[in-house]
């Protein structure tokens, strides 16, 4: 049998009638090529740590013994241009200290005076930070405005924080009171030979330290000007009652003061790093027949974290 090969046209029209089932059996093809393989599964992300809260307690005892760790240890982590600060701020503490007992010659006497200015202090340093801690936390809670309620524990963590340190910071002191016992002798004087330890309270003023620390929470965290001239004057306020009182000396509340502004600084820039920092330099005048109080503040960008 004579073998014939095909003719071009009958070449042409087996790969016509062929072509269409080529490109069907190429889909399945196509679409396992283009169909990558399943991703592997993502863990899922760790839960945050619990925050401070009424429902935390030992979160916040945690929170706070971290903290009182960090701040008796920052005197090891001072660099030369914190002496920029920290220099004017012992300068104006040193003068204070030498115009304290001047200063005291100045205020009234009066009793009532006297009590009326320490029933101030109470108020302006102690009730109403108080008093804005809970406001702003169950502000926050009714309106779910989360960076509200958390100013709030912020601003009580800095309170905590600060009385903690001043406590401590007394007792190592050991500085009488103005005329305190009724013997001005001993007035003003650190460890007195005459009186057995501890014999004095008075510096640094925990009531100034408690109100800057509250102060700086409050204006770093909603920094509008009108804030800030609400919560350093209620503050600069609370120093000056507690002279006026006759409970402290002006050294005493300029140290308090501070002392209770770093903490402040410390706790804010510590859960929010990056924001800008505003120092205070409270110091007081004397002059003529009157005492005040002196502001100055400056800027650093310089951010701070734990």
């Amino acid at each position: 049998m004579k073998f014939t090969p095909p003719s071009r046209q009958t070449r042409r029209d087996t790969c016509a009638r062929l072509l269409p089932w080529a490109f069907i059996c190429l889909i399945p093809l196509v679409g396992l090529a283009q169909d990558t393989p399943p991703a592997p599964a993502l863990a899922p992300p760790p839960e945050p740590p619990p925050q401070c809260g009424l429902h935390t307690p030992v979160r916040c005892a945690a929170d706070i013994a971290k903290d009182q760790a960090n701040i008796l240890s920052a005197p090891s982590r001072i660099r030369k241009k914190d002496l920029v600060w920290i220099a004017p701020f012992v300068a104006a503490t040193a003068t204070a200290y030498v115009f304290d007992r001047k200063t005291l010659d100045l205020v009234s006497k009066n009793p009532a005076r006297v009590g009326d200015y320490r029933t101030v202090s109470d108020f302006t340093g102690i009730y109403l930070p108080l008093a804005g801690i809970g406001a702003s936390w169950l502000t926050g809670v009714i309106k779910h405005d989360d960076y509200l309620r958390e100013t709030g524990y912020l601003a009580g963590e800095a309170m905590v924080d600060t009385a903690i340190f001043t406590t401590m910071f007394k007792y190592a002191a050991n500085r009488v009171r103005p005329q305190s016992n009724g013997s001005s002798a001993a007035s003003g004087k650190f460890w007195p030979d005459d009186q057995s330890y501890p014999s004095g309270d008075s510096f640094p003023s925990g009531h100034s330290a408690i109100a800057f620390a509250f102060a700086h929470v409050v204006a770093s965290r909603y920094p509008d000007w009108k804030i800030k001239v609400a919560a350093y004057g209620l503050a600069a306020a609370t120093a000056f009652a507690r002279v006026a009182g006759r409970e402290h000396f002006p050294s005493d509340v300029l140290a308090g003061g501070g002392i209770g502004y770093l903490i402040g600084g410390y706790v804010v820039h510590l859960h929010r790093p990056g924001l800008s920092q505003n120092r205070i330099i409270v110091s007081p005048m004397v002059g003529g027949n009157g005492l005040g109080v002196s502001l100055v503040f400056s800027r650093s960008d310089r951010a701070e974290s734990r």
